[in-house]
């Protein structure tokens, strides 16, 4: 690995605090799944079916505001595989929320399920 390209991955790890909130989530024509992790990578909670709907981003903004008090976090973290176009309608949803979403490559989506 390069030094920079090192020095690049240690700095989107500093990114992540001790009180932020990380989504992860996998996105869908129907519906999003989402996994809340703190920064050891605990998961907080599983969220299998968050509808592509204005119903299903209110759930997903209760349930981030739920869990954010919960555990005290005060900064939000969404990272997502931008499929096809449907990451477009959760991503300006949350981004409007003042969440940071940041979105991650297929490559390593795949890596990290081990296909």
């Amino acid at each position: 690995m390069h030094a920079k390209q090192y020095s690049r991955q240690q700095e989107k790890r500093n990114r992540i605090g001790n009180r932020t909130l990380v989504i992860g989530m996998d996105i869908g024509s129907d519906f999003n799944a989402a996994c809340f992790m703190d920064k050891r990578g605990n998961v907080l909670g599983r969220y299998p079916a968050i509808y592509n709907s204005r119903k299903g981003f209110d759930y997903f903004q209760t349930v981030v505001m739920k869990t954010s008090r919960k555990y005290k976090f005060d900064d939000i973290l969404i990272g997502m595989e931008p499929t096809g176009h449907y990451w477009r309608k959760i991503a300006f949803f949350a981004k409007e929320r003042g969440y940071e979403v940041r979105f991650v490559r297929t490559t390593a989506v795949k890596h990290r399920k081990g296909a």
